[in-house]
């Protein structure tokens, strides 16, 4: 085969698909025309202009004033959102950080920074707070025991049935005990503390605390009762 009749590469191109992308490439991206650019065209004072040019300058002016102001407000919008983020993100890392103070067992390993962001602040909250509910979980499940127990003698003495009188008082007494058997039972998965948020977890404890001083109230009330009694037959004979 001769030299001429070698067709090369570039030779296999469409000619006229080259002009066309040579005139794409060339062709100069349009900008938007602005108030001060069509003043600059005209070259002369917004005075002098024709009604038809004041008209098309005028709203090329509004248009810009509109731009302008939806650019500020959206820029503004972003700096209050950004503000906000940082507040939350402080206040997330101020509480990581009082959390792992408070239980540094199992939490020491779990890297805070403020230099994270808000996503990953809330990833490791949730991660801190299950730790911690799974490390004290039994303490609030025996609490939850002991507060059914405490309801359980107290609807019986309503019904001025005491079977059941001291119940919970011996129960708390055999906490050492009991602990141990329900934290086996949660890590055998026997008991489910999935649930046991720290709101959950904080209402258990308030409750049993009620309970328990109503109980004192009721003694102390019972006492006085007593007391009373006592007094006025002193002072009968």
């Amino acid at each position: 085969m001769s030299e001429e009749e070698i067709i090369s590469l570039d030779s296999l191109k469409n000619p006229e698909c080259q002009n066309i992308n040579s005139e794409i490439q060339d062709v100069p991206e349009e900008h938007e025309e602005t108030h001060l650019a069509y003043k600059k065209k005209l070259n002369k004072k917004v005075s002098d202009f024709t009604d038809e040019e004041k008209t098309k300058y005028n709203k090329l002016a509004q248009k810009h004033k509109r731009k302008n102001e939806k650019s500020k407000e959206v820029e503004k919008k972003s700096e209050e959102e950004e503000k906000l983020n940082d507040e939350k993100k402080n206040n997330l890392y101020n509480q990581l950080y009082v959390l792992k103070q408070k239980f540094p067992e199992n939490t020491n390993e779990i890297l805070i920074s403020k230099d994270m962001n808000l996503k990953t602040l809330e990833e490791k909250k949730s991660l801190i707070l299950q730790i911690i509910t799974q490390k004290n979980s039994e303490s609030v499940v025996f609490e939850t025991l002991l507060l059914m127990a405490r309801t359980s003698e107290r609807g019986l003495n309503y019904f001025d049935i005491h079977a059941l009188s001291g119940y919970a008082e011996n129960l708390n007494e055999s906490k050492e005990d009991i602990i141990p058997i329900l934290k086996e039972m949660i890590d055998l998965g026997e008991i489910d503390t999935t649930c046991m948020t720290p709101q959950l977890r904080l209402m258990i404890v308030m409750s049993s605390v009620a309970v328990r001083t109503i109980e004192l109230n009721n003694d102390k009330k019972k006492n006085q009762i007593v007391a009373d009694n006592l007094d006025t037959d002193g002072r009968g004979s």
